[in-house]
This record gives C-alpha cells, structure tokens and sequence, in this order.
C-alpha cells in the first residue's frame, strides 16, 4: 500500500502548482510580483500573437484556421481565470492540504482496516494525477512529434532544410516567412509556443485535479464513518460513539465547504471552457481531414476537453451519493436508537 505521505504522494501536483508560482505556501510579495511578470510575459505575448492571427485569417475568411487559432485563445483566458482564483482562494487550498496531512498522520495510528481505506483513497487521488501527467506530456508530445516528423519529410521532399513550427500561427513583419529555412527566427519561435503550451498544461493540471483529490479524501473520510456505524452497538456506549461519529460528520462536512468554497466557480468555467474547446477542436478536425491536412494533435486536446468535463462530476457525484446515504443511515440509527430508549424508559 502507498505511503501516507502528502507531499510524497502527490509530488507532481505539488511541482505543478510551485512552477505556475500558485502553490498555497507562496509568499505573495515583490519578489513573486516580479517573477510572475516574467513567467507570465511571455505567455501573454503568445496569446496576442494569435489574437493578430485570428484578426488575419477572418479578414481572409479562412475560418477553419481562425476557428482552430480559437483553442489556445479559450486556454489561455481560462489558465488566467485559474491562476487568479488559485491565488485568491490560497488560504482555502492551505487548510485543505494541512486537514489531508493531519488525516494521512491519524490514519498511521488506526488499525489496518480504516487505515487501508486512507490508503485506497490516496491512491486513487494519486492516480488521477499521475494520469493527467501523462495526458498532458502526451498532448505536448504530439505536438513536438509532429513538427519533427513534418521537418524532416518537407526537407527531404524539397532537397532544402524546410521547418515546420510547433503550432501554426500566421506572425507579422514577414516572420512567417522566414522561419520555414531561418534557424535563428525559427528556434525562438518554436521555444514560445512550447513555453505556451506548458504553462497551459502545468495550470490545467492543477485546475482539473486538486478538486478530485479533495473529494476522494473526504470519500475516505466518509468510509470511516461508515466503519463507526457498523460497530456502533458493540459496546454500552452508544452516545458516546454517536456524539464521535457527529463530530465526524461535522468535520468532514466542514472540509466539503472548503472545496465548494475553493472549486465551484472554477469548475463553471472548466464546463463552459470545455463547451467552446469541444466545437473548435471537433471543426478543427473535420475541415483538416477534408483538407487532407495531418491534425492528430487535436485529438490530445478533444480527449482532455472531455475528461475536464466528466473527471469532476463524477467525483462529485461520488461524493454526493456517500453523504446522503450515511446522512439517511444516521438519521434512521439515531431514530431507531432513541426509540428504543422511550420504550425503554416506558416499560421502567
């Protein structure tokens, strides 16, 4: 079973968050100030870079490349929206994360079963992670394989070093142009839409999984107040154990709060983000193979606009059916005991 380790387990998520300088534990102040201007700088060039782009192709009515320049202007607006409530709901994700590691240090001294549930839950958080990873190395993979591979046959289709770029964006001053055979406009180039592109996919990944991570956690927590109810008549002190499994409850509850107060308005934006990248990436992909035109990057970002959407409301479904149904079985224990108390005190 994994270790119950916070920063052990989720180590990615946590890397993720310190890179995109929205981790819980950053120092707001001069120094972050700056750093954000020069991490964020180059980002916010890229997206006016293809708003330029976008302006250039509808007033040539090309739409299906105006259309397909539209994906990286819906990440970027949304990677900001992300970006600012991370920072503003800071405090909020701090005690989240000290209320998981205060748990992972009660589960080492629970006996074997409640911890393994601990464990389970953990794991399957980690898991989440580590699959996101992976999707998005893979969706940026894609992107470098395929500007590789093109390179390589347009040269030696042509018999001349022919450059292919990281993504297909129409620059200004005739840079277009000369990056096709000029390494030293072409290089830079290539760097800033790969930098762009990180830094989507670094944001993207601690947008769409703490969320999950959260309510898997309180998922497990929710076991163990489970496994209290099963054993809750085993010995003569009946209220004591139901006055611990409210405290429980409180507890758990209390953590809920703190995700919807951290994730609601973010999850609104994640669905209506995935509402627009859906059609672009979907158009993008019909008018490329009727073009006969090499897309299959856009399949890496149709398949994680669809995750986006159903990773969170699965788990938040998941969640939701656990805490009604042990609220149900409270409420009917809590009946059937003090019921046996009246009728006790009535026989007396």
């Amino acid at each position: 079973m994994v270790e119950l380790d916070f920063e052990k387990l989720f180590k990615l998520l946590m890397i993720c968050m310190k890179f995109s300088l929205c981790h819980p534990e950053t120092k707001i102040n001069k120094y972050w100030v700056l750093t954000s201007i020069m991490a964020f700088g180059p980002y916010t060039v890229s997206f006016l870079v293809v708003i330029n782009c976008i302006s250039y192709y509808l007033t040539r009515d090309d739409y299906f490349n105006a259309f397909r320049n539209g994906v990286p202007i819906v990440y970027y607006i949304s990677m900001m929206l992300y970006f600012g409530i991370f920072i503003k709901k800071r405090f909020h994700l701090r005690n989240l994360i000290e209320c998981i590691k205060r748990d992972y240090s009660k589960a080492c001294a629970m006996d074997k079963r409640s911890k393994k549930i601990v464990q389970e839950y953990a794991a399957k958080g980690r898991i989440i992670t580590i699959f996101w990873g992976y999707l998005m190395v893979s969706t940026v993979g894609i992107f470098v394989v395929k500007s590789i591979f093109l390179t390589i046959y347009h040269s030696k289709r042509n018999g001349e070093l022919r450059l292919t770029s990281f993504y297909e964006v129409y620059y200004p001053f005739n840079i277009s142009e000369l990056r096709v055979s000029n390494t030293w406009v072409y290089v830079p180039i290539y760097f800033l839409e790969v930098y762009f592109t990180w830094m989507t996919e670094l944001l993207f990944l601690c947008s769409t999984t703490l969320g999950p991570m959260f309510m898997l956690h309180a998922c497990g927590q929710l076991e163990l107040v489970k496994i209290k109810f099963k054993h809750i008549f085993e010995n003569d002190y009946v209220d004591e154990n139901l006055n611990k499994i409210v405290q429980h409850l409180q507890y758990i509850y209390s953590f809920v709060r703190e995700i919807n107060e951290c994730f609601t308005f973010m999850y609104e934006l994640i669905i209506k983000q995935s509402v627009l990248l859906l059609p672009f990436t979907s158009y993008a992909i019909i008018q490329s193979i009727k073009r006969e035109e090499i897309t299959v990057e856009f399949g890496g970002v149709l398949i994680q606009s669809a995750l986006t959407i159903s990773i969170p409301c699965y788990y938040g479904d998941w969640l939701l059916q656990k805490v009604t149904f042990l609220n149900s079985y409270y409420t009917a224990i809590s009946l059937s005991y003090h019921s046996q108390l009246r009728n006790g005190c009535t026989s007396a």
